[in-house]
């Protein structure tokens, strides 16, 4: 691929990570369906509240679950790094409220794969995840 094409695709897919949260951040789930395959995949790791990899509708609920789970209020991007025909790492903080109402932050690393300009795989690669643990166990107490 020449130099001013893989620039080109790499701003494309650093685009569709940037909507997708502003989709997000915004509340207009609907949003985010144009900017996914229909079988992408959405990977957590074990010891998360929604751990394994889900696809499609499946990966689309597991992620409100998570947002539930963890009274996920929003999130912060830090930066989006792009670089290369696929892959973008999204670096976020997101922020909520414990079943106490106490608020707590929290950096996430996201991975995503972007292929013909919609996202076909998320992995979350940094979550901390006794906070996690913490908060997820405190919701359902």
């Amino acid at each position: 691929m020449p130099t001013t094409h893989i620039t080109e695709v790499t701003e494309r897919n650093r685009d569709v990570v940037r909507r997708l949260y502003d989709s997000v951040m915004s509340g207009d789930l609907s949003g985010i369906a144009p900017l996914r395959s229909a079988d992408y995949r959405l990977t957590q790791a074990p010891g998360h509240p929604v751990p394994g990899t889900r696809i499609g509708d499946d990966a689309s609920a597991a992620g409100g679950l998570v947002f539930s789970a963890l009274g996920i209020e929003g999130l912060t991007v830090q930066e989006i790094v792009a670089d290369g025909p696929y892959r973008v790492i999204g670096l976020v903080e997101l922020f909520g409220k414990d079943a106490d109402g106490q608020p707590w932050t929290m950096p996430v690393a996201e991975c995503f794969k972007v292929e013909d300009g919609v996202i076909t795989d998320i992995r979350p690669y940094y979550w901390d995840m006794v906070e996690v643990q913490r908060i997820a166990g405190h919701r359902a107490g």
